[in-house]
């Protein structure tokens, strides 16, 4: 099995470990209407700039509690009979199914400037599409990470980096991720990594450089983090934005709240596309 296939099959365990604290407590209603579920698509970069793409059925507060088995309702709402295309540029790129609402396999290389169309055609569930204009790539100029040691019981990963403005409004997101064999597969698709968005409008087509520190996670001596630095649209730097206000959790995400801004024709979610910069550290106190 290839190196790609093997991050994509880990991707598969995050759903097991997240559900068990975020199922919403069940109601004691009646006479409730019942709501036609919809296709929920989310889109995910790696590591390795590789594509995933997750299809779920939309589910209401009533559809899941704590007592709810996370892979019984995993299975539940994974759409897996679905045709997945993405249409760029080079063509049409046809997702591999992988296993409970993943697809992945895009050959084509994404290019910065081009547009994107995300078609989905499923026999149960129906037709959604979605477009999206992948940002030119932005890079870090310079970049260090090591221990932060707060003088309490918490150690922090801070974070120093430099790069240069693009002409134009512009939209940045930072991703600060943790790797460890034991829980790789708790980072891909999880909407609790630390990000960071910026807006331009302070250093517009300036250098910019910051330093931060990533929290709430506890960082050891020897951990490896990946840095990510991505120019995403306006409308993707909104929908974070709001999924962080909101404290947006996973089954949130799946059920997919009608007041969460969609690109999804016919659906629910958010398709998007960026070119990441993506650096990977071995903390140390000082590096």
């Amino acid at each position: 099995m290839s190196k790609r296939l093997t991050i994509w099959f880990l991707s598969l365990g995050i759903t097991s470990l997240l559900f068990y604290s975020c199922l919403p407590d069940p109601l004691e209603v009646e006479n409730v209407p019942t709501i036609r579920p919809q296709i929920v698509v989310s889109s995910q970069i790696l590591t390795d700039q590789s594509l995933v793409v997750l299809l779920t059925k939309s589910f209401g507060a009533l559809d899941a509690s704590n007592d709810s088995d996370p892979q019984a309702l995993l299975n539940q709402i994974a759409i897996n009979d679905a045709l997945v295309t993405i249409t760029g540029p080079q063509g049409t790129d046809t997702l591999n199914f992988i296993d409970s609402g993943f697809y992945g396999g895009l050959t084509n290389a994404l290019e910065g400037g081009k547009s994107y169309t995300l078609q989905v055609k499923s026999p149960t569930m129906g037709e959604v599409k979605a477009s999206t204009l992948v940002k030119p790539q932005v890079r870090f100029d310079q970049i260090e990470t090591e221990l932060f040691f707060n003088g309490f019981d918490d150690t922090l990963a801070q974070v120093r980096h430099q790069f240069q403005d693009l002409p134009g409004k512009n939209y940045y997101m930072l991703n600060v991720q943790r790797f460890r064999q034991q829980n790789l597969e708790q980072q891909l698709l999880n909407p609790r990594a630390f990000i960071r968005l910026l807006t331009d409008e302070a250093f517009d087509e300036k250098m910019y450089s910051e330093t931060f520190r990533v929290f709430p996670t506890d960082f050891s001596e020897g951990d490896t983090v990946a840095v990510y630095l991505s120019n995403i649209s306006e409308e993707y730097y909104r929908f974070i934005k709001l999924r962080e206000d909101t404290r947006f959790s996973f089954v949130e995400f799946l059920g997919e709240p009608i007041n969460y801004p969609s690109n999804v024709e016919g659906g629910k979610g958010f398709f998007n596309l960026y070119l990441p910069d993506i650096r990977l550290f071995r903390l140390s106190a000082g590096n």
